[in-house]
């Protein structure tokens, strides 16, 4: 092992190394985190009584909050990047305190609505400076080794996060996850910051035209808009249905917390198992690929949902849920970083803008229709749209591969951490 680390160090640089192993662990804990929330906010709230347009507000959330990527852009590169990330990130988990223990669904949705704003932050800044840390040329198993430390966190932690659900309750669960998320924040502040990703705001003026919009930079780029109408279309058919999962899981099936669990950690499996071959395959030119595979993947699960489907079947429909999310993660963000080229942070502003839109129209348009045709019709549909992006995911072109260069001392000039969200 340690003929190993000596080999990675002197292939890609002392500096790059240590925010990768500072990346990692901050991204283990935020798994532990995410392993002991998030199977459980949808679930919660219908356990509480919560309407479907209110289960449509607590999945549209997170997304809503991407429609300030821009201002927070343009807010990160005036600040030094490292403590942008983590004090946003921390500050929001933190926030989650007050749902948890406060009494009433209003306090729970509001305290979860100014997490994902707090959260969502951090998002364009972590992308700057994931690129600047990681050469072109490892970047794709980079990336899946820390995207891989999240999934096999996320997979262990929530095998056990169901059964402690069960036994003690969500206020206290939830609490043992805010200290490990904030635990998470405080360690990325160990990242070296990246001197290249902390360029001023407007320095370039080819930046100030992209800034006007992403509208205007998916107008002004015909492969940034093939991706954006891709990942729309088949995005927002999977969020169409996500606020009828909870509905179905809790009113027909009546699951338990701890089998709601059970399926979660079978999607963590997908992921962790998936990732290092989607870095594999976006390192060999192809994230263009991979984005079509996980759109491919993406009609599965309703499908399953519309046939009547039960518990052993839904485990089927969480594994391909899995490995579509993994790919498409993988996928996006290498598609870009190669369009973007040192302007990654103008391109991941207008990436989430564009998901903060179809986040926050599907799920409340879902939710509406779920209560107006029920759940059947509503899966059928998103399917249906899932198999229109699908249509336009195949012919998806492929963004240029930078020339290879040595990687030794490259990464030395630019660093950065890991898991913007998850830092």
């Amino acid at each position: 092992m340690r003929g190993v680390i000596r080999r990675l160090r002197a292939t890609l640089g002392a500096r790059t190394m240590r925010s990768f192993g500072v990346d990692v662990a901050a991204t283990s804990l935020f798994a532990v985190f995410q392993a002991l929330l998030s199977p459980f906010v949808l679930i919660v709230a219908v356990q509480r009584g919560a309407a479907p347009w209110e289960v449509g507000l607590l999945t549209a959330a997170p997304n809503a909050a991407m429609l300030l990527s821009g201002w927070y852009a343009r807010l990160a590169e005036r600040r030094r990047l490292v403590p942008w990330v983590s004090w946003t990130s921390g500050l929001g988990r933190a926030l989650l305190l007050l749902g948890a223990w406060g009494s009433g669904l209003g306090l729970f949705l509001g305290a979860y609505c100014g997490f994902s704003i707090l959260s969502a932050a951090s998002n364009p800044a972590y992308t700057a400076i994931e690129r600047a840390i990681y050469h072109e040329r490892w970047r794709g198993q980079l990336m899946a080794g820390v995207r891989t430390a999240l999934g096999l966190v996320q997979f262990l932690g929530t095998l056990v996060a169901g059964r402690l659900m069960d036994a003690y309750g969500s206020a206290r669960v939830w609490t043992v996850a805010v200290i490990f998320g904030i635990g998470s924040a405080v360690v990325f502040t160990r990242m070296p910051e990246p001197a290249s990703a902390a360029r001023p705001a407007g320095s370039e003026p080819r930046d100030r035209v992209a800034g006007r919009g992403a509208l205007a930079l998916a107008a002004a780029d015909p492969r940034f808009r093939a991706l954006i109408v891709a990942v729309m279309l088949a995005g927002g058919g999977n969020l169409l249905v996500a606020p009828g999962y909870p509905l179905y899981q809790v009113h027909r099936l009546h699951l338990t917390d701890g089998a709601v669990a059970d399926l979660t950690a079978v999607w963590a499996l997908a992921w962790t198992v998936c990732y290092p071959l989607w870095g594999r395959i976006c390192d060999r030119r192809r994230p263009a690929l991979v984005v079509a595979l996980a759109c491919g993947c993406y009609v599965v699960p309703p499908l399953c949902y519309a046939a009547g489907a039960h518990l052993p079947v839904l485990l089927g429909a969480y594994l391909v849920q899995g490995v579509g999310d993994s790919a498409l993660d993988a996928g996006w963000q290498n598609h870009v970083m190669r369009l973007a080229g040192d302007r990654i942070g103008v391109y991941a502003a207008a990436y989430y803008t564009f998901l903060g839109v179809r986040g926050t129209l599907m799920p409340m348009l879902g939710a509406a229709a779920a209560a107006r045709f029920g759940l059947v019709p509503l899966f059928l549909a998103g399917a249906a749209m899932v198999l229109a992006g699908l249509w336009c995911a195949r012919r998806l072109p492929d963004a240029p591969l930078p020339l290879a260069r040595d990687v030794r001392g490259a990464p030395e000039q630019r660093v950065a951490p890991g898991s913007g969200a998850r830092a």
